[in-house]
C-alpha cells in the first residue's frame, strides 16, 4: 500500500526525531519534501537519512505532501496553517505558541476541513485537563523550572537587562498569563500554549519560569482545580540525544502524532479502496 508522504517545515532537532522514526520503519510514512529558513540546514537533513525528499518552498513543501509538520518556530505558523488549509492538507503544529499567539488562523483551517494536530510536547497531563473541562476548570497553573543557560537569550530578559549568571538560589524570572509568557519566551513555554488551549485559555491560565541553577533537567508542573477535584502532574524531561537545549519527550510527542496520523490515513485509504471495489 502506497505509503503518507511528509512535508516538514523546520529541520531542526524534532524533524531529525521523526526522520529516525520514519527511516527506522517505526511509521508508515515517508519524507517527499523539507523546507527550512536555511536551505543548507533543509539540505543537511536530507543528507543525514538518505531521504529520497525534494528541498523545496514553504508552499511546494506543502502542496506535495499529504501531510505536513511544523518544527520551525512560532512565526512560521499562520503561513503553514493557511497554506494547509488551501491545499486542503492536515498538519501538526510543534510550535504551539504561534497558534495560541495567531487563533484566526484556525479559521481558515475549519473552512477548509482540515486537522490540525496539536501535540502534549514536553508535558504530560494534558489529557486530565481536557477530560476537567467537561465539568469545568476555576484555576490552572504552570510551573517550568529550567537550569539558567535555558533561558539564556529570552527576549524578557534581554529587554529588562536581566542576567541569570552566577545565579546561586531558584530565581523567579516571570509570573503572569500564559498569553504573556508566550510573548516574554517564545523559544521556552510551548508548553504553556498546549496546556492554555487544552484548559481555560492563555488569559487565565497562570505561569511562573524559574531559573534554578540546582536543576539539571528542564521540568514543569501542572496544578488545576475545578469540580472534578484537584490535578498535579509533574514531568522532568532529560533532554535530547541531539540538542541538550530540547526536552527529547517534546520531540518524541511529534513521533507519536505522526504515528496516529500515519495510521488514519492509511485506515481512510484502505476505506476508499473498499468503497470503490464494491461500487
Amino acid at each position: 500500500m502506497t505509503k503518507m508522504r511528509v512535508g516538514i517545515v523546520g529541520c531542526g532537532n524534532i524533524a531529525s526525531e521523526l526522520c529516525r522514526a520514519v527511516c527506522g520503519g517505526d511509521i508508515a510514512a515517508e519524507i517527499v519534501t523539507l523546507h527550512d529558513c536555511d536551505a543548507q540546514r533543509a539540505e543537511g537533513l536530507r543528507e543525514r537519512f538518505k531521504l529520497n525528499a525534494e528541498v523545496v518552498t514553504l508552499e511546494a513543501a506543502v502542496a506535495g505532501a499529504d501531510f505536513v509538520v511544523e518544527s520551525a518556530v512560532a512565526a512560521a505558523v499562520p503561513d503553514v496553517v493557511r497554506l494547509s488549509a488551501k491545499h486542503r492538507r492536515n498538519c501538526l503544529i510543534m510550535s504551539v505558541s504561534g497558534l495560541m499567539l495567531n487563533l484566526e488562523v484556525l479559521e481558515d483551517a475549519r473552512d477548509a476541513n482540515i486537522i490540525v494536530r496539536m501535540p502534549s510536547g514536553a508535558i504530560c497531563g494534558l489529557d486530565g485537563i481536557r477530560a476537567a473541562m467537561q465539568a469545568g476548570v476555576d484555576e490552572v497553573t504552570l510551573t517550568t523550572r529550567k537550569p539558567p543557560r535555558g533561558l539564556a537569550g529570552a527576549p524578557y530578559l534581554v529587554e529588562r537587562g536581566i542576567t541569570l549568571d552566577g545565579l546561586t538560589e531558584p530565581y523567579t524570572v516571570f509570573e503572569g498569563s500564559a498569553l504573556d509568557a508566550v510573548k516574554a519566551f517564545p523559544a521556552n513555554v510551548n508548553v504553556a500554549a498546549a496546556l492554555s488551549l487544552a484548559g481555560i485559555g492563555p488569559e487565565r491560565t497562570t505561569v511562573r519560569v524559574i531559573a534554578d541553577p540546582a536543576a539539571t533537567t528542564n521540568s514543569h508542573e501542572i496544578h488545576a482545580r475545578g469540580a472534578f477535584g484537584e490535578l498535579t502532574a509533574i514531568t522532568a524531561n532529560r533532554p535530547s540525544p541531539d540538542n541538550p537545549r530540547s526536552s527529547w519527550l517534546a520531540s518524541l510527542s511529534a513521533v507519536y502524532e505522526l504515528k496516529m496520523e500515519a495510521l488514519a490515513w492509511a485506515a481512510a485509504q484502505h476505506a476508499a479502496a473498499h468503497a470503490r471495489r464494491t461500487e
